[in-house]
């Protein structure tokens, strides 16, 4: 994380320090309204990120500044006026308003800004076209949710939320899962895709061990149920997936009753994403839950 402070100190003196405090005055503005404790989880992801896209593009043979800058910008959105993900805006339009004004105050070029502007516009939302930063950051962006990083930053997620480890796997494991089985077909710079391979295979490596353990020692049974999603999926180069295979993560049996668990799911459009939802539920008690997450995009 020093060579993304002295890459921008070197060309934007100020500027690191003032994206920082934006971030962590966001986190505290969301925190106040909803009564949760302190937290500067925000501001260590984007860090994580931007040291990451740092290192994919010196790999890829690009000036890491404006992929750097993306990458600080990123999540800027998230906690919009103390809201987290409020209305049909996408963060990273937010983030987009942000960093236009904060970079033209600090004197970027006309030029330079369009590009990092549509980097932050195109980088999640697959109607959009994925420019060179933007490419490297959203690389960067997943490789920091797997492998060590990735694990820890969804324990310390659940924390945050208030929830226990057997809570925290039931509503959020599916999702990590599938992006950690994703991962390789996601990445969209080569370098992104060597250090995925490796990554993913660590990340379900763990929960698998995770899962095994809870269930020997007699703390909670796991079931991870695959799932082959059908549809028209858009890639980011264009082209067009049928079927995507998901994991859906469930109780093996029910936790009040012990009956049978059953699954359902169902795919829907969200702002810039293709939603997954699924319901588990018991067949013989009100025992349900129900998740739902993005689907993976491909490169």
């Amino acid at each position: 994380m020093n060579e993304v402070r002295k890459l921008l100190e070197s060309r934007f003196p100020g500027l690191h320090a003032r994206i920082a405090r934006t971030l962590v005055d966001s986190e505290a503005r969301y925190n106040r309204r909803t009564q949760q404790s302190p937290s500067q989880f925000l501001l260590e992801h984007t860090q994580h990120t931007a040291a990451i896209a740092h290192t994919l593009a010196t790999r890829e043979g690009v000036d890491p500044l404006l992929p750097v800058i993306v990458a600080l910008f990123h999540d800027a959105g998230k906690f919009h006026e103390g809201e987290y993900h409020r209305g049909d805006v996408p963060e990273e339009e937010h983030a987009a308003v942000l960093a236009s004004a904060l970079l033209a105050e600090y004197g970027m070029e006309p030029a330079d800004l369009e590009v990092v502007l549509q980097a932050l516009r195109g980088l999640y939302d697959d109607r959009l076209r994925c420019n060179e930063a933007s490419r490297i950051v959203q690389d960067a962006d997943r490789l920091d949710k797997l492998g060590a990083l990735g694990i820890g930053a969804f324990f310390t997620k659940a924390t945050l939320r208030g929830r226990g480890l057997v809570d925290a796997l039931v509503h959020t494991l599916s999702r990590e899962l599938t992006y950690a089985l994703a991962a390789p077909r996601s990445m969209l710079t080569e370098a992104g895709r060597m250090l995925a391979c490796e990554q993913s295979a660590k990340t379900i490596a763990f929960f698998d061990d995770l899962l095994h353990e809870l269930e020997n020692c007699g703390i909670a049974a796991f079931e991870r149920r695959n799932v082959v999603v059908q549809g028209d999926f858009r890639t980011r180069d264009g082209t067009r997936v049928s079927t995507m295979q998901v994991t859906v993560v469930t109780p093996r049996a029910c936790p009040e009753c012990e009956a049978p668990i059953d699954v359902a799911h169902s795919r829907a459009r969200g702002v810039k994403c293709e939603t997954l939802k699924a319901r588990f539920a018991c067949r013989a008690c009100d025992y349900a839950r129900e998740i739902s997450f993005c689907l993976p995009v491909f490169a």
